[in-house]
């Protein structure tokens, strides 16, 4: 692709609504793009109602790590109505399978976490759909809505199995799949518009009752597409000088927007590429673009971390033969380790110099994606402002700097007074209690005590009475005892009933937060029996597996369980919405 095709590409993009030929996406994809200008089509042609479809019940159930699935399952729910059907929206954690298995619609929205594992509110009811015993759905029609992020090899994994283990328990698809990216919302809306006349035919004619007359989206004020400029107030150092990490905490102010959140929501920062990455890859290709390329390298695309469309054009280019061999033969492994820590201007200037083009390039590139950051401030506390407690991502790989896009381009390019691109995402599942007697136990070393600052300072606003458990730690006191003056003051002052910290390299023998746990099991198992909450945030792949193994083993301990016994009771936890998980 030459530079006059890729600017074609791009007038393309913009003004027609006929996809374009160069569009780097697949076939399917298009085709379910397609399916939302189809869809609005009928949507028009049916607003006044059809009294044949008229209250056909439909159920919409959601997976969700951080409220994406269940936003995309209200919107699903406002279509449905349209069509005069009655929808029903169901968090996964909530289903019955007995009475799931007898429902005649259904729509399945679910993101993926992690490396292919179903979020946290939909790992019960997978485990028992897929029981030797799981009922049959022979009588019900489906759909599946996938959400996922293609920069892992497990790319919506969980909406996958899920719609394969409804067919094979006899349930009839009735459309295919619908597999979104990161951008997601366009070809969403797609699947619902596309769905929607299709699976309001099927079934029977019985009807109920519809709630409401007119369904209305929730639309937040503020998105990706329309943004908050929220003004940096204060950007300060809270890991010391001699920490290996750099741990910062950011304020900003919300001015006359009128927003809000809650304890526990997440704030997606919209960020700029670095200059200097920029004029490195200008160099690299010996280039000096247009004003328009220009702009999408700062604000519109990824051009730091190599997509695998990337990868694979190198890889099929390059003269180094075991890279060759790796794209060659599809070495997920093999190329997930060569990988690693290579930025795309490493990758082409060692292995693809002179064999791909600028625009090559820029074709291979994914969008450039806000990342999502758990709020660290109560509003109630500090009125009109938010405030985020970040790690900035910075290491090497053959002596070269690498760092990431969204917690540099605050640590180093946002300055104080500078207007910052965000929008928030309210996370349903991690919230404190509404009875503010209950008590709450907030495992979050590290960045991860940033919502439990939060639910701290709104418990302390709220005036509840319940009990308050901090457990928190990183690598030294010394140096790694973020936000220490205010813990201290809050333990202090009673809002922290019980603190306990693990710093794990002030001693020859290493001490995590698990082993605190373990330390004082018989007392948290006492917390739990009388009806606390337990959340954990923090890092998802090591962290937070090692603190469910100890949640399980003291449980079976103090609580005098089998193994067996101990997974129920978690799972009863998890059902109660006591057990919430916020990780990454």
């Amino acid at each position: 692709m030459d530079k006059d095709e890729f600017l074609e590409f791009l007038e393309n993009q913009e003004e027609s609504p006929i996809l374009p030929k160069g569009l780097p996406i697949s076939g399917k994809q298009k085709d379910w793009i397609g399916g939302l200008l189809s869809g609005l089509q009928i949507q028009v042609a049916t607003m006044g109602g059809t009294s044949e479809a008229a209250g056909k019940p439909i159920t919409i159930v959601y997976g969700t790590q951080t409220g994406n699935s269940e936003a995309m399952a209200e919107e699903a729910a406002v279509a449905a109505k349209k069509y005069g059907m009655a929808p029903k929206v169901i968090d996964m954690g909530d289903i019955e399978l007995a009475k799931f298995a007898q429902t005649e619609r259904i729509l399945l929205v679910t993101s993926t976490y992690g490396e292919g594992e179903m979020p946290d509110n939909a790992q019960i009811i997978w485990e028992e759909i897929n029981a030797k015993d799981a009922p049959k759905f022979e009588n019900t029609f489906f759909s599946v809505l996938a959400l996922g992020d293609t920069s892992y090899d497990q790319f919506c994994e969980a909406g996958i199995q899920w719609d394969t283990r409804l067919a094979a328990l006899g349930a009839t698809r009735v459309t295919e799949r619908v597999d979104c990216d990161v951008d997601y919302e366009d070809l969403a809306m797609g699947w619902i518009e596309k769905v929607m006349p299709i699976i309001t035919e099927k079934g029977s004619q019985e009807t109920v009752s519809v709630e409401g007359d007119k369904a209305k989206s929730v639309k937040p004020k503020f998105d990706k597409k329309n943004p908050l400029e929220a003004e940096l107030l204060t950007k300060r150092v809270l890991s010391g000088e001699k920490s290996s990490k750099e741990i910062v905490h950011f304020e900003f102010s919300l001015g006359d927007s009128g927003e809000t959140y809650l304890a526990g929501d997440a704030l997606n920062i919209i960020p700029e590429n670095r200059p200097d990455l920029i004029q490195e890859i200008l160099d690299l290709f010996d280039t000096n673009p247009g004003e328009e390329i220009m702009k999408r390298l700062q604000y519109e695309l990824e051009i730091r971390t190599p997509s695998k469309e990337l990868v694979e054009l190198v890889g099929n280019k390059t003269e180094d033969q075991e890279m060759r061999r790796m794209v060659e033969n599809n070495d997920k492994v093999a190329i997930e380790d060569f990988m690693w820590g290579l930025d795309s201007y490493q990758l082409i200037k060692s292995y693809g110099t002179g064999n791909i083009t600028f625009y090559d390039f820029l074709n291979t590139c994914k969008s450039l994606s806000p990342r999502a950051y758990s709020i660290s401030s109560s509003i109630k506390k500090h009125d009109g402002e938010v405030h985020l407690t970040i790690g900035s991502v910075r290491y090497k790989r053959e002596d070269r700097q690498q760092n990431g896009v969204v917690s540099t381009f605050l640590a180093d390019l946002a300055k104080v007074g500078d207007k910052v691109k965000c929008y928030f995402s309210p996370n349903k599942q991690f919230k404190i209690p509404e009875d503010g007697n209950k008590p709450i136990i907030m495992v979050g070393p590290g960045t991860g005590i940033a919502p439990f600052r939060a639910f701290l300072e709104e418990r302390e606003a709220d005036g509840a009475k319940g009990d308050n458990w901090l457990l928190f730690g990183d690598r030294n006191k010394e140096h790694d005892f973020i936000y220490k003056e205010e813990i201290e003051a809050m333990q202090d002052s009673g809002l922290i009933t019980k603190l306990d910290l693990a710093f794990s390299r002030d001693q020859d023998e290493k001490i995590y937060v698990q082993d605190k746990m373990r330390e004082n099991g018989a007392e948290m198992f006492a917390w739990l029996e009388r009806g606390g909450y337990f959340f954990i945030c923090g890092d998802a792949y090591r962290m937070a597996k090692d603190v469910d193994i100890a949640l399980h083993q003291l449980i079976q301990k103090h609580g005098l369980m089998s193994e067996d016994e101990s997974v129920s009771y978690v799972n009863k936890l998890k059902k109660e919405k006591r057990y919430v998980r916020d990780v990454y």
